[in-house]
């Protein structure tokens, strides 16, 4: 899914483009996305409307079309894209606004795994109202993470993961700030030490501006998913850019991971490598 130095980048570029326009035209090509939670067909109930504002919500792009709300949850492939109504239209693309001033607003989603809400109130949509401490704010301090992490029973990766704790990583930026860290995704929150814990919070923070800088000085297209500059996602049989080590992928339940095996042991307070121990 897009994350949130994607979305950092994306969502002021789709607010100046859409801002003030108003909803001529919609066309639902892949109806499976669409989640209407208020009566009437999309068509209508968007056309006519105006975009008073686009924002971020965790993971969320939350288009304000006058008292309606138009949500959209990427999940793994969802991507948006402002263009010419001439631009060839791709078997992608699942919505179709057009626009006041001509253009197209076009959600593509090749695997139809994303979700648009139409809605009155966007609390109502799951995951929505209940998110996280800004990880990239002032109230993201060492203290405040230490207190989350030790809540929690689970595999790191998973609480790192979770929106509901903090904003916000998908699959790809857990794992940098897992090797940035030094600590294995599989490692859980309670046998965390105070020192990995301290490691984390610093690499969240380190992890997430870098990242977001790095897209905004690239100006991709914004259907464009930028990942090239990252250390360990997607790289399985690489080389580890800090010690040299092959880069190994696992399962965590059900979401693979990334991570180096020398520089991310599976360590913790009360871990014991029983592979190492003498017999």
């Amino acid at each position: 899914m897009p994350e949130r130095p994607d979305l950092e980048y994306v969502v002021p570029r789709l607010a100046e483009g859409c801002v003030g326009h108003t909803v001529t035209g919609v066309v639902v090509r892949n109806p499976v996305v669409m989640r209407m939670m208020v009566a009437g067909d999309v068509g209508e109930v968007l056309s006519g409307r105006t975009i008073g504002a686009v924002q971020r919500r965790a993971h969320f792009v939350d288009f304000e079309l006058d008292g309606l709300r138009l949500v959209v949850s990427p999940m793994l492939a969802g991507r948006f894209l402002l263009c010419e109504s001439s631009k060839r239209k791709a078997k992608a693309d699942a919505l179709i606004l057009t626009l006041s001033d001509g253009a197209e607003l076009r959600y593509r989603d090749d695997v139809q795994m994303g979700k648009v809400y139409v809605c009155e109130a966007p609390d109502s949509i799951p995951g929505y109202a209940n998110i996280g401490v800004d990880v990239l704010s002032r109230a993201f301090t060492l203290a405040v993470f230490k207190t989350l992490v030790k809540k929690r029973r689970d595999q790191i990766k998973l609480m790192l993961k979770d929106k509901s704790a903090l904003d916000s990583m998908g699959n790809a930026y857990a794992d940098e700030v897992l090797w940035e860290a030094k600590v294995h995704p599989k490692v859980r929150c309670n046998q965390l030490t105070d020192e990995q814990i301290k490691a984390l919070h610093k690499a969240i923070v380190k992890v997430l501006r870098s990242a977001t800088k790095t897209i905004a000085k690239r100006e991709p297209a914004l259907d464009e998913k930028v990942r090239d500059f990252l250390k360990v996602r997607n790289r399985k049989g690489k080389p580890c850019p800090r010690c040299g080590d092959t880069i190994r992928a696992a399962g965590v339940r059900g979401f693979d991971a990334f991570f180096c095996p020398s520089c991310q042991e599976q360590g913790g307070r009360g871990f014991i490598d029983w592979g190492r121990v003498k017999k």
